[in-house]
């Protein structure tokens, strides 16, 4: 037998509290699982997708093709090319006002082969390891760079893709020797570009940064990124989806983000919200949507409300929104389009009728992740729900409402976007004001003000969900803005500074500590908790790990928007460019750093879905990381980086209108036995190894 040694006796008494912090909480499923984004008991698969079959028979090389066939070019059913030949920097490009204007003579014939110059620069062969074009790294000159890249894409069909393309200063994309698109500055844009059968050429211009600054020593400038998918009608092939359910999405604006709340399983059930205020029950077995409650002002009216004259005219939208559920309710496949938008119109008229019995309670506010972009919360007996309108409610799982009330305070700027928790017998949510609403009741606990109600930018406002914890027997929980509050009465214990404004990471728990990842600098701090709590409330210790990303690209902001995972002694982040930064906890040292290839689509006014804000994931023994487009890749955890697999889901929003585009993905997994659980904006899938 070993002889322990003083690094263990150290540990006895982390080891204690990290018992009492972690198994001492109730019991919950709510965001994140339990917070952590740890499902250590599934087994999930790490494969599986739904490609169009157009997709499918795209191929790709840099060089010029030698014959009409395919050759032994590399087949492309990610949509990405990852070989491209690039210039630069092009002494006519640096002056360019415009994207659109030839630089070079009769730049759209551009054919280069490897070795060509171009002024005074010659072609370079590249390969990518992600949708990532980050033609300035290559060349070895970060900066303001003016360049061009080319590549050939076969397609064995034809016809019209569709393509999403970031790019972060002013570029010009020519197709076939056509110019396709061109803006003078930054921008992300999806495009319906038609390929010929066979060979074609794609040439892209990159200016240096007009009007768009990259901050003085960033990387990755000029930067694009090209993913190609199919276009409607489509044939797909899918790959291990056991079903997937269509839920009804409001569609308001290009850039609005809704359908983005995490989806919770309770015994045999799935639960998620939908907008604008509906709790969906499905069956788990079979995606079939068992039940649908709606939670809007006319639902949460109190007696006294309904004696207003004004309520009368909201009784007959309420009808006719309850005959468009049953429509939902039929299985009869997506409600159709005209359904739907007549569903979006009745639900404003009904908040417009009762915005006339009270002006200022039933009043929403601007939410960019939606009215209904939350995770519901469950003790395993019922199912809770929190609203961006303040609409509030407990049911039963077959669906019988035990209670529901609307406290309303206004939103600030990008809106609320956190969930609720449950924690000390209280369901507890931020919107200003911290509330705890008794969760057997529904009557509120304790309210405490946190941020002023007017302004945009209030200080210490947060977007992120509290993190319960407990420390021998006291519940507490802390906040997106690094506060902490004590859960039995809501007193807030102590505050950090650090902060600022608008974190939008939530705070999670793991080996006995609180970790918060803050964007004004990239940094997370690490709270140790004490071993008990006293007055005033002090952490056994507190770190400072600085992220730093500056060496890649990026295009809107470098933030990290998903909070950590952590396993076995190593922090797993993603920024909302897709880089993974792998940090040693024990050693205080980034161990690896990449941009992962998550095919992520980003344009300033995405609202929720600008960039990546999906947490990682644990399950079994890999780590999962969703991009906000579909893609997903897999990994084994450790201090190497090593793929298992790259999955990809094509699907269609907003078919047939002016923005449509990539289904996107903001929601966090949920993992379940052999399940996982993923949701697109209009669509959630259950995928199950076959």
């Amino acid at each position: 037998m070993h002889k322990p040694t003083r690094a263990y006796w150290r540990a006895i008494p982390l080891l204690l509290l990290y018992a009492s912090s972690a198994f001492s909480a109730e019991s919950t499923i709510g965001w994140r699982n339990d917070g952590s984004g740890k499902f250590p008991t599934a087994d999930p698969p790490t494969t599986w997708g739904r490609v169009s079959k157009a997709v499918k028979g795209l191929r790709y090389q840099a060089d010029k093709p030698k014959d009409a066939g395919p050759g032994d070019s590399k087949a492309m059913a990610g949509g990405v090319a990852l070989e491209w030949l690039v210039t630069g920097p092009v002494p006519q490009l640096e002056s360019a006002k415009t994207a659109k204007d030839d630089t070079v003579p009769d730049e759209a014939a551009l054919d280069p082969a490897e070795g060509d110059k171009l002024s005074a620069t010659a072609w370079k062969k590249i390969a990518l390891d992600s949708a990532c074009l980050d033609i300035a790294s290559y060349l070895g000159k970060p900066g303001a760079v003016a360049a061009f890249a080319c590549t050939h894409i076969y397609s064995d069909t034809g016809g019209n893709f569709r393509l999403q393309f970031t790019h972060n200063n002013g570029a010009r994309l020519m197709v076939n020797g056509k110019e396709a698109y061109q803006q003078a500055q930054a921008s992300g844009v999806r495009l319906k570009i038609a390929l010929a059968k066979g060979w074609n050429r794609i040439l892209v211009k990159v200016l240096p940064p007009g009007s768009w600054k990259i901050p003085a020593g960033q990387g990755g400038s000029p930067m694009a990124n090209l993913v190609f998918y199919g276009a409607p009608p489509c044939e797909y092939e899918t790959t291990n989806i056991a079903w997937s359910t269509a839920i009804p999405n409001t569609y308001t604006y290009f850039g609005s983000a809704s359908g983005v709340g995490q989806p919770i399983v309770v015994k045999d059930r799935v639960f998620l919200l939908g907008e604008v205020h509906d709790l969906y029950c499905l069956n788990k077995a079979d995606g079939k949507i068992l039940w649908i409650r709606p939670n809007g002002y006319f639902e949460a009216a109190t007696d006294e409300d309904k004696k207003n004259p004004a309520f009368k005219e909201a009784e007959p939208i309420a009808a006719k929104l309850e005959a468009l559920r049953a429509v939902i309710l039929s299985g009869a496949g997506p409600i159709p389009r005209a359904k739907l938008d007549e569903k979006i119109k009745l639900e404003g008229e009904l908040y417009g009728a009762m915005a006339k019995v009270d002006s200022k309670r039933f009043k929403r506010s601007g939410v960019d992740v939606g009215n209904a972009g939350y995770a519901p919360v469950s003790d395993g007996r019922n199912v809770y729900v929190w609203f961006a309108s303040g609409v509030t409610a407990c049911y039963d799982l077959d669906g019988k409402c035990v209670w529901m009330r609307c406290e309303n305070v206004p939103s600030f700027e990008h809106g609320y976007s956190s969930s609720p928790v449950l924690v000390d017998g209280k369901l507890i949510v931020y919107m200003r004001d911290l509330i705890a609403f008794d969760a057997k009741t529904g009557d509120v606990a304790w309210r405490t003000p946190l941020t002023k109600h007017e302004g945009a930018n209030p200080e210490g406002y947060f977007h992120g969900t509290p993190q319960p914890v407990n420390i021998g027997g006291t519940a507490l929980l802390m906040l997106g803005n690094g506060t902490v509050v004590r859960a039995s009465d809501g007193k807030v214990l102590s505050t950090d500074p650090r902060t600022g404004k608008q974190v939008i990471c939530s705070p999670i728990f793991d080996r006995g500590a609180l970790f918060l990842t803050t964007i004004w600098p990239s940094q997370v701090l690490e709270y140790t908790l004490p071993a008990a709590v006293s007055d005033p409330f002090k952490f056994a210790s507190q770190k400072t790990r600085p992220i730093p990303t500056s060496q890649f690209p990026f295009f809107y902001l470098d933030w990290h928007m998903s909070s950590p995972l952590i396993h076995d002694g190593l922090m797993y982040l993603l920024n909302n460019s897709g880089v993974l930064s792998v940090y040693d906890l024990e050693k205080d040292a980034l161990v690896y750093q990449r941009m992962l290839d998550l095919d992520h689509f980003q344009a300033h006014n995405e609202s929720a879905a600008r960039g990546i804000g999906v947490s990682p994931a644990l399950a079994g023994n890999h780590l999962y990381f969703f991009g906000n487009s579909g893609a997903c890749v897999v990994l084994e955890p450790g201090r190497q980086y090593k793929e298992v697999a790259k999955n990809r889901i094509e699907a269609v929003a907003e078919e047939g209108t002016w923005g449509e585009r990539q289904e996107r993905s903001v929601a966090n997994p949920f993992f379940d036995g052999k399940r996982l659980y993923f949701r697109g904006e209009s669509t959630l899938y259950a995928i199950e190894k076959k």
